[in-house]
């Protein structure tokens, strides 16, 4: 990634601005696509973005508890788990 994540205000066409922390790159194509945008197409990018983000969120999640398996497995391996007393006769 180029660059640090910095605010990038984003102009909207009432005159107000959203900050957006993006990186240098990211945030000069954000500028480039909202500059000549009109409501229809500023409807449709914000519902990309939110489906981006979503998806983003539930990789982010699975990628945890993926994580916590294979740790739960490892310890389990680690960890002597049997009852305790002494072992029956085969």
């Amino acid at each position: 990634m180029a660059g640090k994540y910095k605010a990038v205000q984003v102009a909207l066409r009432d005159g107000s601005a959203v900050k957006v922390y993006a990186s240098p790159r990211v945030g000069e194509a954000l500028r480039e696509l909202s500059k000549d945008m009109t409501l229809y197409q500023g409807v449709r990018f914000l519902q990309v973005l939110e489906a981006v983000y979503v998806q983003g969120k539930k990789d982010g999640a699975r990628n945890a508890f993926d994580q916590l398996d294979v740790k739960v497995a490892e310890a389990r391996t680690l960890v002597p788990h049997r009852k305790p007393g002494r072992p029956r006769k085969s």
